[in-house]
């Protein structure tokens, strides 16, 4: 009776063990085909020409607040008696701001000048030039490469991971045509990385360094609207000028042609002299 009275029991309590190992089996095996349908990863993967996983970086996001990358210019167009002695100041005070001469064009009038400076110093150099003489023209443009910087980096992250790898293939390989196609891709992943890596310095030269152009100009001799005796001689001289210039212009194009006809004009007139010379002998 003793033996009796204790086999229910263990039957109960084997039986809910089993039933709980079911369930849990159960949970597992639901878990494991969740784990299988998951997304794999933010990264996209595509295969390249030599059967290589290339990852893709998301899109760039910039973020929603922050400081900006920013390229800036600015033109400016100043009127001065000396042009060398104000280009001069116009290095210096360029130089002493940080900044370089980049170009310089000199005319027969004028001169223009581009250059470089700290972004965050444009607007102090701009107002120290326009001190220089009396501005005719003042403009500034701004270019927002925010997005084009954040997604030129990360491309590069990108890239940088992926020629590790390649590196890391390169030193396992054991056959020659594996170490040959895993050099032709790796070459070409190093050559868009230089690429990716030229084209982020120059956009973080270009907001770090903002450009200028200053155009210098001697004021005229006289204006359009002056009259008087000395407009009037200053008119007078320059149609002169403009006349003689016009005149001598037409000659030189004449003169080639007047030299290749004067040679048969004279032996037509020299044989025609020659012909009524035989006439009045005759005669």
């Amino acid at each position: 009776m003793g033996k009796r009275r204790l086999r229910g029991p263990i039957v109960a309590v084997v039986a809910l063990g089993l039933l709980g190992g079911c369930s849990s089996g159960a949970g597992d095996s639901a878990n494991s085909q969740s784990r299988a349908v998951a997304p794999v990863a933010p990264s996209e993967r595509s295969t390249s020409g030599n059967g290589f996983a290339t990852e893709t970086a998301p899109d760039a996001q910039s973020p929603a607040t922050g400081q900006r990358e920013v390229i800036r210019t600015a033109e400016l167009g100043i009127e001065v008696d000396d042009i060398e002695r104000v280009g001069a100041e116009v290095r210096r005070r360029s130089e002493g701001a940080g900044g370089y001469l980049e170009q310089e064009d000199t005319y027969r009038s004028s001169t223009t000048m581009t250059m470089r400076v700290p972004a965050e110093r444009l607007d102090q150099v701009l107002g120290e030039l326009s001190g220089l003489g009396r501005v005719t023209s003042r403009s500034q443009q701004t270019q927002d490469v925010t997005d084009q910087l954040v997604d030129t980096r990360s491309r590069i992250d990108s890239q940088r991971a992926s020629v590790q790898r390649l590196r890391a293939l390169m030193d396992r390989a054991a056959t020659v045509d594996e170490i040959v196609s895993i050099e032709s891709e790796l070459t070409s992943r190093e050559t868009e990385l230089d690429a990716l890596e030229r084209r982020a310095a120059a956009l973080s030269g270009q907001v770090e360094l903002a450009t200028v152009t200053v155009r210098l100009e001697r004021p005229s001799a006289v204006a359009d609207d002056d009259t008087g005796f000395l407009a009037g001689l200053f008119g007078g001289w320059r149609a002169l000028s403009e006349i003689g210039a016009f005149l001598l212009t037409a000659f030189g194009a004449v003169l080639p042609f007047a030299v290749v006809l004067a040679v048969p004009a004279t032996a037509a007139w020299l044989l025609r002299r020659r012909r009524k010379a035989l006439r009045n002998t005759r005669i």
